[in-house]
């Protein structure tokens, strides 16, 4: 009778290969999300969320008006907020501004809020100001 031949390891070895790959990439990003500085937020405020409640303020104010200054269209301001993550309230009211409002988690003992208010005529860009706090949750 012939001997029977081994199994070819060469399958198992790109499967274990792969395996081990997702399993560090996995490990990475939960190592990357607790060792982060104790906040999750989405990508577009993590820097205004990382430089803390009174110059991220300053700074998310300033980057708002440099691409959006007064007389610009509302909408694409809107939009950005929107993929910062802040939930806009339309208010109907002359002379009342918009409120839009972001939450996120820092620490586990804290909660950042950044509240962005919209002057405008329902059309044009009129004025932006920002405000961050921080509080228990």
């Amino acid at each position: 009778m012939p001997a029977a031949a081994a199994p070819d390891p060469k399958p198992r070895t790109a499967r274990n290969a792969l395996i081990a790959g997702v399993l560090l990439l996995g490990a990475l990003a939960l190592g990357t999300q607790i060792f982060s500085g104790g906040f999750t937020t989405r990508p577009g405020m993590e820097v205004y969320v990382k430089a803390g409640p009174r110059v991220g303020a300053e700074r998310l104010a300033r980057d708002l008006l440099a691409a959006h200054p007064p007389g610009s269209n509302l909408g694409p301001l809107l939009v950005q907020l929107q993929s910062y993550g802040f939930e806009c309230r339309p208010v109907r009211q002359d002379g009342v501004a918009e409120s839009c409002r972001y939450r996120a988690r820092w620490g586990s003992t804290q909660l950042l809020t950044a509240v962005v208010e919209l002057g405008h005529d329902d059309l044009v860009v009129q004025t932006i100001t920002a405000r961050m706090a921080l509080s228990a949750p």
